[in-house]
């Protein structure tokens, strides 16, 4: 599935836990250590050429949407004055995403609600 997603709404949904800001559990509250990514300032330069060229990735767990991919495409854009982002909730490679095992525990493939 596709779809359409108010940044201020993804704001507000859930993480997965990023070691480097201990407690998060909103999108809001690990987005200025995503800026801080070294690759950072060059995506902001791809945006602004060429707008947002992947969906933001998002999953329901146990009833809640969680953002699980694109926090960098989402703090980049919010910089950017972008109000809205595509989303998908189509399986992610697991195997391209080794760095996060969070996403291994989230159990079976659910699409967001």
């Amino acid at each position: 599935m596709l779809g359409i997603i108010p940044i201020t709404d993804v704001l507000d949904m859930l993480t997965p836990d990023d070691d480097d800001t201990p407690d998060a559990l909103y999108v809001r509250d690990v987005l200025d250590h995503k800026r801080r990514s070294p690759h950072y300032p060059d995506l902001l330069d791809e945006i602004r050429a060429d707008g947002v060229a992947l969906p933001i990735m998002i999953r329901t767990y146990r009833g809640r949407p969680w953002l699980v991919d694109g926090h960098h495409r989402v703090a980049a854009a919010q910089d950017l004055g972008i109000t809205h982002l595509v989303w998908s909730d189509l399986p992610l490679e697991l195997e391209d995403r080794p760095h996060n095992p969070t996403l291994r525990t989230m159990g079976p493939y659910r699409p967001a609600a």
